[in-house]
């Protein structure tokens, strides 16, 4: 076997592991390159790989980040801050991830915030009694969350307007 024909042979069982990969869970460009060097792809190979990946539509970074968004709020209930930082992290392109944050629709982010602000609001009344400090931990519960602070407050102040928050 020559060398020319092993490195097509390495490269060819490597697309294929990586056609798997991603075909299991939407991945991004970012973890398929971190993936496939732990498999042993050079640089180049991971870029030719993921070139590949790309044209065959088993990797897209708009589609990831939409599918990332709408698990992480949707499901989690995490804010847009948090999911925004996450993404970057995974370093993603800016319009990957302002269209996966722009799938969520208004309203379904709002219900998000609004049930998890009640359901924590109930469980700090439980233990805590003065008004203030029970507002003060339900704040630092949403922004730990990744909710923007002006989100929050409008979130407590309805919350206040219903209850005795």
């Amino acid at each position: 076997m020559s060398a020319k024909q092993h490195t097509d042979d390495k490269l060819t069982r490597l697309l294929d592991k990586a056609r798997h990969y991603c075909s299991t869970a939407e991945q991004c460009v970012a973890t398929v390159k971190q993936k496939l060097a732990t498999w042993g792809a050079s640089p180049a190979d991971a870029d030719t790989i993921v070139g590949t990946l790309c044209r065959d539509g088993y990797l897209d970074d708009v589609r990831y980040a939409r599918a990332y968004c709408e698990s992480k709020i949707l499901s989690q209930q995490w804010g847009r801050q948090k999911v925004l930082y996450q993404l970057r992290m995974k370093h993603l392109p800016r319009e990957a991830v302002e269209a996966g944050l722009a799938a969520i629709a208004a309203d379904d982010y709002r219900a998000v915030l609004h049930e998890l602000a009640e359901k924590k609001r109930l469980e700090i009344e439980r233990s805590e009694t003065d008004p203030l400090r029970q507002r003060q931990k339900l704040m630092a519960f949403l922004a730990s969350r990744g909710f923007l602070a002006s989100e929050i407050t409008q979130e407590i102040n309805q919350l206040s307007n219903t209850n005795d928050l």
